[in-house]
């Protein structure tokens, strides 16, 4: 659902867009998620005979080794953190790179999980329903990847076309990847765990935050003479969303472009304020007692008070009849849940129905070519103002009239929209809780598999088991 690239973003090397703004190179450093990071250079090292298996061979160290010394020890005296060990720097083709990305996604990632994400966007309306999910996320990433850290062979893979401001900026970046990596071991925290999606792009955006505050660490002071604690919200937020919005991210859908730019928008908001309040030791410390949830992320006391997540059930689906089966199962989080409302409500309302996220868990079910898809969203008991349930039902159904039309079905805490392409769409409150139900719908060709009386029916069911 709202994870659009957030199992990829977990494994695969995504560029920087925050890169682009303009106190930074026009374009600039591509980062990795926790599974990418960058380390010293020296000779090549060779990989363990578990990640050796499916890896093409590591060429010999490149010239690129001396550029990657010198950059690794300003970014060790900017970050405040102590390189451990040297691995080798190699130069490829852009054709190559991504090679190297699409295997290190085979050896980690089931193919359905990402197909499962395409299909869920595609359910609530996100992307088109004939469109290549997966191809266009590669896509996305293959014209602006510079460069990218390997951890399971040791390796600092960069672009052979970049310019000199390029490379520095893609390894200013990608080298505080490979200091986490040497500290804190990434490529052990960004293993894919089914039904953890929540976590990983919690981790995910530490890891870019961490390494984007540090590269503006040495750009911003030639702009504005201070450090990248002086940068504020509209900053970061306004410079990583026009930067993902240029080349070919101006084409993808809006999900896809919201998504991808999340963790690196939240991450360095997040690292920021912890280095407002203890410096590069009180960021040091979170790798230790790493937030959790992304709720934990986007509210800083939140994670010194050890909040967690509610326990929420997955949704039950015995309303759609016999021969139903989950193909996934996941917590969105809060930044997920904001992520999906940007889509249908203004960023700041969008926030607001998000803010006060305790917890949730989403399924997605299919039965042959039919699928849909059910998400119990709970907010926290005791919050002010008017109940979150309700106010976010409030604003999602006048969302989805003004996009849809007058709903087919409605009372007082549940509405239902009938789509000929993609089957009901229907929302409903009670108590703390936000339900959303999508489908059935046939996935190929597209058309519904159902319709709002059994949408409703399937929405009092899990209010009644929730």
């Amino acid at each position: 659902m709202t994870r659009s690239g957030r199992t990829l973003a977990a494994l695969v090397f995504l560029p920087c867009w925050a890169c682009g703004s303009s106190t930074a190179p026009a374009r600039t450093a591509p980062t990795p998620t926790p599974a990418a990071s960058a380390v010293a250079t020296g000779t090549a090292v060779a990989p363990s005979p578990s990640a050796r298996e499916g890896m093409a061979p590591v060429p010999p160290a490149s010239d690129e080794t001396a550029r990657i010394a010198t950059m690794l020890a300003q970014v060790q005296r900017v970050r405040q953190l102590d390189a451990t060990k040297s691995v080798p720097g190699v130069e490829l083709d852009r054709a190559a790179l991504i090679a190297h990305v699409k295997a290190h996604v085979a050896r980690e990632l089931p193919p359905q999980a990402i197909r499962n994400e395409g299909l869920e966007l595609q359910l609530f309306g996100f992307l088109p329903t004939e469109y290549d999910y997966e191809g266009a996320e590669y896509d996305l990433l293959e014209e602006q990847l510079a460069g990218y850290y390997e951890p399971a062979d040791g390796t600092m893979y960069l672009a052979s076309d970049l310019r000199a401001d390029e490379a520095d900026a893609t390894l200013a970046h990608e080298l505080v990847h490979a200091l986490q990596d040497q500290h804190w071991d990434l490529e052990r925290r960004s293993r894919y765990h089914q039904g953890a999606g929540d976590e990983a792009e919690t981790v995910s955006a530490l890891a870019e935050g961490d390494a984007t505050s540090a590269m503006y660490d040495m750009i911003v002071p030639r702009v504005l003479g201070a450090n990248a604690t002086a940068l504020d919200v509209p900053d970061i937020s306004g410079q990583i969303r026009e930067g993902i919005s240029q080349g070919p991210g101006a084409k993808a859908p809006s999900v896809m472009r919201s998504s991808l730019a999340a963790p690196y928008i939240y991450g360095t908001l997040f690292v920021n304020a912890l280095r407002r309040q203890g410096g590069w030791a009180a960021v040091n410390r979170a790798w230790e007692e790493p937030p959790t949830t992304t709720e934990q992320l986007l509210h800083v006391e939140k994670w010194l008070a050890h909040e967690p997540a509610k326990a929420v059930s997955a949704p039950p689906f015995a309303s759609l009849g016999s021969s139903w089966m989950p193909s996934d199962e996941d917590s969105e989080g809060e930044l997920g849940a904001r992520t999906a409302f940007e889509e249908w409500l203004s960023l700041s309302d969008a926030a607001q129905v998000a803010g006060g996220w305790g917890g949730d868990r989403a399924v997605l079910v299919v039965n042959g070519d039919r699928a849909a898809f059910g998400w119990n969203m709970r907010y926290d008991a005791g919050l002010p103002g008017p109940p979150r349930a309700a106010r976010a039902f409030t604003l999602i159904a006048r969302a989805l009239e003004h996009l849809l039309g007058p709903a087919a079905s409605s009372d007082r805490d549940a509405v239902c929209h009938e789509r000929k392409d993609r089957g009901p769409i229907a929302i409903a409150h009670k108590g703390l809780d936000l339900i959303v139900t999508l489908g059935p719908a046939h996935v190929g060709p597209w058309s519904s598999a159902g319709n709002c009386a059994l949408a409703m029916k399937w929405i009092r069911e899990i209010e009644a088991t929730r």
